[in-house]
């Protein structure tokens, strides 16, 4: 793989101790740092306005929320990488997962990182038609001529810019692949769509059944991916 070739990496890691028996674990207290290690290996590869999306989410244990993931993030933004954005993947229809005294679990963190604070980003790739474009929603907003009602704004019709929420249930998982834990195809697409430009290179070294790979594919991307277990590959 030459340097400055990747545009995006995609991928959902195994989360810390969890589904050991699938396909092993990291521990919590070696998390951040092994984390660190495979993202700096990603660095030379990177173009320089290139994304990283990592999906995750943190356990509760013993009551508490598990920190390993917070520590995995402050470990990267001191590693040189910066936390552009904190997107949420919602699943409206996921199974009742979690505490019995907490509320149902039913999302999930999309973590973007990059090396610089203006990576390559098209909001409008997937963005929907709106009538209300550039129309103020609050009651008032300031202007040179001081407060005015709302109303008085003209609404244009377009794209607007898609929301940082991914609305995707878990029965769009793809059937027949032997994986324990893959996400919707709709996952990887809003961050390809979001992120890159066809023909660019999309990369997930954690690719499992090849989800992302497929979805690269469809959206006429370049795609490499990475799996050491091969019960996993497509």
């Amino acid at each position: 793989m030459e340097d400055k070739s990747i545009s995006l990496v995609v991928t959902s890691p195994h989360y810390a101790e969890q589904r050991k028996s699938y396909y092993g674990g990291v521990s919590e207290k070696e998390y951040p740092e092994w984390t660190v290690k495979w993202m700096e290996l990603l660095k030379p590869k990177l173009k320089d306005n290139a994304s990283v999306c990592i999906n995750i989410r943190p356990h509760i244990k013993n009551g508490e929320i598990s920190d390993y993931v917070l520590r995995t993030r402050l470990a990267l933004r001191n590693n040189g990488w910066i936390e552009c954005e904190e997107l949420m993947w919602y699943k409206p229809d996921s199974p009742p997962m979690g505490s019995i005294n907490r509320p149902r679990r039913a999302w999930e963190s999309v973590l973007w990182f990059s090396l610089t604070g203006k990576p390559y980003c098209n909001p409008k790739a997937n963005g929907t038609e709106s009538n209300r474009i550039g129309f103020e929603q609050s009651k008032f907003e300031e202007s040179n001529d001081g407060y005015v009602h709302k109303g008085q704004n003209k609404a244009k019709s377009g794209i607007a810019r898609c929301n940082d929420v991914i609305v995707c249930g878990t029965s769009k998982i793809e059937k027949g692949y032997n994986h324990p834990a893959m996400f919707p195809p709709d996952v990887p697409e809003y961050c390809i769509k979001l992120m890159t430009n066809e023909e660019d290179l999309v990369v997930d070294p954690f690719i499992g059944s090849g989800t992302t790979g497929r979805v690269a594919e469809k959206l006429n991307r370049r795609w490499i991916g990475f799996e050491t277990n091969e019960e996993y590959k497509s």
